[in-house]
């Protein structure tokens, strides 16, 4: 945010106005998607490895309008009062808008609708399939007539949702067309797709997951902590030389991260589902149960398989990540491998930055007497907060403050 800052300043001394504006109006597009603002109407589409499936949401007065209904437009309206209008809803829509993978008409199969409430207003959701693809198009002929039935004012807004070949997922903000009622036959480019940008997109998923997942950082910190150090006679003495420090490392993270790709295989197939409940829940236990062994000797030299134990409920939690985005449904191998290595790039971007300075520690006094206890003390303090959340599903006060603080030094 602050080098966006810096730039912006940069612009305006230099006197670049017409850049500026240009770029205030390419950011004002996205908002405007996301605010699901009144006035517009949306077409979000996903586009996945032999089919595009997608859903059009139109403000409830619009739908008024549109099919001849009377629904409420005060916020009111109940999914219930849609049930007798699905039909002329699902006809409409197939009649004014149409689209052409690769200049071929293809029929869209309505598949359910919804009801999608905001702040302001509620929006039908028309959700639909293209029929007859055998593989990705190239480009994709829009007729988004919806458009042309409205004011001369309104705007519809194509969204690609999800792309897997462009690493798009979850997007709801860059909008890739705009329809007016004078202008709604486009053409959507799709030729810029690669399954290798693709393949990147999800690394980066992967990676930025590790980021952000406070919880597999503190349970690896809790790994790496006592990696530099052996016990001897219940105390803990610091390894002799880099190798014995090093071959422990790795012979923890290669226990875990083959126990989490296990289950994240398992599970993203649809092989194997675990409550993410019973999964949260076990992974702050876990945090818990590690840096316990710290502190006082419970498992010895069987600690990789607690770690091996415990890797398996990560993968579940890194499953989820993929469940929750929706990115199963297409280049399933592709996807697991390439989420794999960007969470095994960010777990590596975690130790290659604290063993180093944990080898050089090892032989302070207080490393063994300040640093190891209390270090473990304190994941043993956060994750117990965690634990108790999810496992009883309820929200304690200082939540957000505690994931913040925790978050400051993740």
């Amino acid at each position: 945010m602050y080098a966006i800052s810096r730039g912006v300043v940069q612009m305006f001394n230099r006197k670049w106005w017409g850049c500026a504006i240009v770029a205030l109006f390419a950011l004002w597009i996205p908002i405007q998607a996301n605010a699901h603002a009144l006035g517009q109407s949306y077409v979000f589409l996903n586009i996945l490895e032999s089919s595009v499936t997608g859903r059009f949401e139109i403000p409830v007065s619009d739908v008024n309008r549109l099919v001849g209904a009377d629904l409420a437009t005060d916020g009111s309206v109940e999914k219930e009062q849609l049930t007798p209008l699905a039909d002329a809803i699902a006809a409409y829509a197939k009649r004014r808008v149409h689209l052409s993978p690769d200049g071929t008409p293809a029929p869209l199969r309505i598949t359910g609708q919804r009801l999608f409430s905001t702040s302001f207003a509620q929006f039908v959701q028309v959700e639909f399939e293209v029929e007859g693809l055998t593989e990705l198009p190239r480009t994709i002929d829009v007729d988004y007539g919806i458009v042309g039935d409205l004011d001369s004012d309104h705007r519809s807004m194509l969204v690609i949702e999800n792309n897997w070949r462009t690493g798009t997922f979850n997007n709801e903000a860059n909008v890739s067309l705009t329809f007016t009622p004078d202008d709604h036959r486009k053409t959507l480019d799709l030729s810029s797709s690669s399954l290798w940008r693709g393949f990147m997109g999800m690394i980066e998923i992967g990676a930025h997951h590790i980021a952000i997942g406070i919880d597999h950082i503190l349970f690896i910190v809790a790994l790496l902590l006592p990696s530099v150090m052996r016990r001897k006679s219940g105390d803990w003495e610091p390894v002799p030389g880099f190798r014995d420090a090093f071959l422990n490392l790795v012979k923890i993270v290669t226990i875990f991260t083959v126990a989490h790709s296990i289950t994240l295989s398992l599970a993203s197939l649809g092989i194997m589902q675990v409550s993410s409940r019973l999964v949260e829940s076990v992974i702050a236990a876990s945090i818990i149960l590690v840096a316990l062994d710290i502190v006082i000797p419970l498992f010895g030299r069987r600690i990789w398989l607690v770690v091996f134990a415990f890797g398996l409920f990560h993968g579940f939690g890194f499953a989820s990540v993929l469940a929750d985005m929706g990115i199963n449904a297409g280049f399933t191998t592709l996807t697991l491998l390439g989420f794999n290595i960007g969470v095994e790039l960010g777990q590596l971007v975690v130790v290659g930055v604290l063993f180093p300075v944990l080898f050089l520690l090892r032989r302070a006094w207080a490393y063994a007497h300040i640093g190891l206890p209390y270090g473990a003390t304190a994941l043993m303090l956060v994750a117990s907060y965690w634990f108790v959340e999810r496992a009883f599903d309820v929200d304690l006060p200082a939540g957000a403050l505690l994931n913040s603080v925790v978050g400051l030094f993740a």
